[in-house]
């Protein structure tokens, strides 16, 4: 399994996707703020655009965990995968970037686990690859480890989650990989991001974090 998975492949995909995503929110973000909108009604038009989405697919409503273990059971095609981390990209925009309480930690385990489903499906035409649960798995541990630069932490959440240990050599590989290259991206975790767009960075030293005036 270790070496038919490929983990330096999907890793570099799963850091791609990541970074896309975050970049995606900070557009929706810069739209929001540049719309004029006072801050009751700007949540309001991203719950409209969020429940749009829902309408129309709804497995994008919630945190993601019912689909995600669809996913990992391998029911879902491979198109509607595809729909499904498209949906849940736009409708977690709408609803994050105009100001709603939410979170992104649980829609980038779907969003990984959708994007390394669709590199296996992708892949098992031209190469013998393990099963797609096997690859999602992977996939949300590397999109969580180049979204927050955490790759032990994402190794280890994704490991307990499967508690196979033939995968606990491809996941360490993945998210230190992973965020190697979401770091050579864009410096910023999506949280350190977030917190200098309000005023507030640090710098790493030898003594810890130092907050930057």
């Amino acid at each position: 399994i270790v070496g038919a998975m490929r983990p330096s492949r999907l890793s570099i995909v799963c850091a791609l996707v990541a970074q896309g995503f975050m970049r995606l929110l900070t557009f929706g973000e810069t739209l929001f703020r540049r719309s004029g909108l006072a801050l009751p009604w700007r949540p309001a038009l991203g719950g409209l655009l969020a429940g749009a989405c829902v309408a129309f697919l709804p497995e994008v409503s919630g945190n993601g965990y019912e689909p995600l273990n669809i996913l990992l059971d391998g029911e879902f095609t491979a198109a509607f995968v595809l729909l499904l981390a498209l949906g849940k990209c736009v409708a977690t925009t709408a609803s994050v970037s105009s100001g709603s309480p939410g979170g992104v930690f649980t829609p980038m385990l779907l969003i990984g686990g959708a994007t390394g489903f669709l590199y296996a499906s992708l892949f098992s035409h031209v190469a013998q690859l393990g099963p797609p649960g096997g690859y999602a798995l992977v996939g949300m541990a590397a999109a969580i480890a180049a979204s927050i630069h955490a790759p032990l932490m994402a190794a280890v959440m994704v490991f307990e989650l499967s508690g196979d240990y033939a995968i606990a050599l491809p996941l360490v590989l993945a998210t230190a990989l992973a965020t190697l290259v979401s770091r050579r991206l864009r410096r910023d975790s999506i949280y350190t991001a977030e917190l200098k767009q309000r005023g507030i960075a640090w710098e790493l030293t030898m003594d810890g974090r130092r907050i930057v005036e």
